[in-house]
This record gives structure tokens, sequence and C-alpha cells, in this order.
């Protein structure tokens, strides 16, 4: 569950865990939220204890996310290796105390994810609500793995690491804290973008302002390949508007909108939640975005040819959209908000020769780089 600051986030997930799922199966549901405030459990009126999931109603649980406990486990544990990898770089570093580390981009947030993944793969719920309300940068936090994978993976490659491991033994401990910070990060993107499990649903209020973030929110999140299934129409508290005169236009073909009732007051009870009306779904989605990209052979053989690659992408602002070139990445920046989509091989070896939107499609043609691209005989990969 994400959208802008104000729709009411929070309330529409806690209405989602208690509430019943459209054609999907009874099984026991489980909120997370990483609100530092802790507002959820008062909402319930339980006694939460950070990091332990608590009932919240017979069929739903609660998990408050505690950032700086989970810093302090994971420090704790990669103290020995970095201990025992000794040299100049590492030495003071076991001196570091975990509140130290809170500052530095993603540390928390991956921290979060990975127990955030935990729980999917737990088998313990039949579904998950996550909570990506309040001080944090949905979007942002949704793209915090695949950054802090790439960004270790240019500090210190894989191949970089096996070396220094054969090299310096001292140096296992450490390659192999980094190899599994590497998996993890890979397995929790996978997670995210498997349109069978994981669905987005954008909560915006009504009215001219909530349509404009709802279509910024769904291309954003067509862009890194995760699936949104839902916008929910929240006209808050005593509104004039009824559920009746909510625009249903969706953002885009299989993105459902809904709306939910207006309260007198701010529901802070389950059976006030349910009263929203609240219906998720669990039905398996299809890939889109990035992640749908096909590549095309348009013309041409050998230096001469002519690739294409292309998705489906929803465009609400023309002017937010800028492409460039990362090595293997192609960078695309839309709606401020910029991604990187890993290059097939075969277009590796090749130059960006055109980009153009149309009839709601990306296509980048590409053309080989005559001094890279394989010669007369040589295979592509």
């Amino acid at each position: 569950m994400l959208g802008p600051g104000g729709a009411g986030v929070s309330t529409i997930a806690a209405a989602a865990a208690v509430g019943p799922v459209r054609g999907g199966s009874d099984g026991r549901a489980l909120l997370i939220t990483l609100d530092r405030f802790r507002q959820a459990s008062r909402v319930f009126g339980v006694y939460s204890t950070p990091g332990v999931a608590v009932p919240i109603s017979q069929g739903a649980a609660l998990l408050e996310i505690d950032t700086l406990a989970l810093l302090g486990e994971a420090w704790s544990g990669l103290r020995a290796p970095v201990s025992l990898a000794g040299g100049a770089v590492t030495e003071g570093l076991g001196d570091i105390d975990p509140e130290e580390l809170t500052g530095l981009p993603g540390v928390a947030e991956l921290l979060a994810w990975r127990r955030i993944r935990d729980e999917a793969v737990s088998g313990r719920w039949s579904r998950i609500v996550l909570d990506c309300s309040g001080e944090m940068d949905a979007l942002g936090f949704l793209g915090i793995p695949a950054m802090v994978a790439d960004y270790v993976e240019r500090l210190w490659p894989r191949h970089r690491r096996l070396a220094g491991a054969a090299e310096n033994p001292r140096l296992t401990g450490g390659a192999a804290v980094i190899d599994a910070l590497v998996a993890d990060c890979l397995d929790i993107v996978d997670l995210l973008v498997d349109p069978t499990c994981v669905h987005a649903h954008v909560v915006v209020p009504t009215g001219i302002h909530g349509t404009e973030m709802a279509h910024r929110h769904v291309a954003v999140l067509d862009l890194m390949g995760i699936v949104t299934t839902e916008v929910v129409r929240n006209p808050g508290v005593a509104s004039a508007e009824s559920t009746a005169d909510i625009d249903t236009t969706p953002p885009r073909d299989g993105v459902h909108v809904a709306g939910v009732a207006a309260l007198p007051t701010p529901p802070r009870t389950v059976a006030a939640l349910r009263k929203l009306g609240v219906v998720v779904s669990d039905a398996p989605g299809l890939a889109v975005g990035s992640r749908a990209a096909e590549v095309e052979h348009l013309t041409g053989t050998g230096v001469t040819a002519t690739y294409r690659l292309s998705w489906r992408q929803p465009l609400p602002d023309p002017r937010s959209l800028a492409l460039g070139r990362s090595g293997d990445d192609l960078l695309v920046t839309l709606s401020g908000v910029r991604h990187r989509v890993s290059l097939p091989s075969v277009l590796r070896r090749c130059t960006v020769t055109d980009a153009r939107w149309e009839d709601g499609m990306l296509n980048i043609r590409f053309q080989p780089d005559p001094a890279v691209w394989p010669r007369t005989g040589q295979g592509v990969d």
C-alpha cells in the first residue's frame, strides 16, 4: 500500500489487513509497518513489541519493524568477519556502534526488506499487507534492494571478491558476507517483481490531484516492473463526495479503481475499519513495464543490424522522461525516479541510435558498436 502523503495509506492498509479478499482464500494476514511512532498499535488498541507479530483480530496480526534494532543485530554479526579481515581499510570498523550507521543510505531500509521477505516466505501468512506510508519515500523504498546490489557489485565486483579471498584467506569471511548481501538483494527484487504474488495498491485522494498522483505512481511502478492491481480513491473523513461520484477511470488497462466509504470520524477499531469496504484481490497478475520488455531484430545483419527494445510504458509527464546509458544498463528517469534496466546481452555491444514514445510504447533502437561487435564467424552471447 502506497500513495502520496495525507491520502490515508495507513488507514486503507489497516482496513485491507482485517478485511476480506476478492477471489482469494481466507487465511491469516499480517500488517507490516515501519512507522517509528507506532500509530498502528494505537489504532488497534494493542500493546506492540517491535519485531514481534501481535494479533489485532481473529485473522490478522500486526508487525511493527524497528530498523534500529535490526541494524544492531546485523552489525553484531558482521563485526567478527570485519575484524578478521584486518588491514588498514577495516581497522577501527569493529568499534563503530550501530547507531552511527543509521545515516547510511539504504542500510535500514534493506534490513527491513530482509525481515519482510523472511515473513513472506515463512509460510505463516496467506497475505501480507505492507504499509508504505509515514515519512518514507515509498517509491525509493521499493528501489532500495536493486540499488544496494548494484552499488556493491560496482564497488567490489564478485570476480574481485573471489580473487581477493583466494589470495588472502582473511578476506574469505568478508567476501561471504557480501555474497550473502547481494543474494538477499536480488532475492528481494525477484520477489517484488513477481506478478503472481506481489501487487501494488495505490491510495490517492479524490479529485484532480488524486487522479494525477495515481497516474504518476502507476507509471513509475510499471517502470520498476512492479504490478499495480488497484487504485483506491479515498474521500477521507466526512467528505461530501459519495462513492458513486468518484472518478473510476483507470490509469491504464488492468488496473482496478475502487472507492471507499467516507466515515464521520477516523476509524479506530476493527469494526470501523471494515466499514470502509476495502476489499483487495489476490489474483495473479502479468509482468508489466520494463520486466515485460521485448527485443526485436528489425533489419540488417552484423554491424548493420538494427534492434529495438520496447515495453508498454504509461507517460503522465512527458517532459520528465529521460534516458541514459551506464555500462550494461539503461537508465530511465520518469517523474523524478531513476530506474536501471539491465540490457539483454545482444544489446550490450550496441549503441542507442533513437528513442521515442509512441502509442503507449517506449521504443529504443540500437545498432552494433563495430569496436566490440563479434567479427564474422563469432557468435553473439
